[in-house]
């Protein structure tokens, strides 16, 4: 896909995130955040395009950051992962780390 085809909305939201003024409008988006230092992804179940900085998720198809998980199959989207299976796993088993085990036969 070729930078052209985004909204205008879409290229303004890359044009903020890389800092930049322009866009070269020719360019493949793959190869033009390849260079940038930035990997671009494809949601295996909605198609989202998705970017990574090495430190946060970048949802560039609504132009918002994204809670992307990589998985081994690819990465899936924030709204995606929220109704896996493996989402309810992890709260239906999820334990923090503040919960003591408390013995209420011995008393105070």
């Amino acid at each position: 896909m070729k930078i052209r085809e985004l909204t205008n909305q879409q290229k303004d939201f890359l044009k903020r995130i890389l800092e930049v003024e322009d866009l070269p409008e020719g360019e493949d988006i793959s190869a033009f955040l390849q260079l940038k230092g930035y990997t671009l992804y494809e949601c295996i179940n909605c198609g989202k395009l998705i970017f990574h900085d090495n430190y946060e998720f970048w949802n560039l198809s609504e132009c918002c950051d994204d809670n992307s998980k990589l998985t081994d199959k690819g990465l899936i989207c924030e709204v995606c992962y929220s109704k896996s299976f493996e989402n309810l796993k992890d709260w239906v088993f999820f334990r923090p780390t503040w919960i003591k085990d408390v013995d209420f036969g011995k008393g105070v």
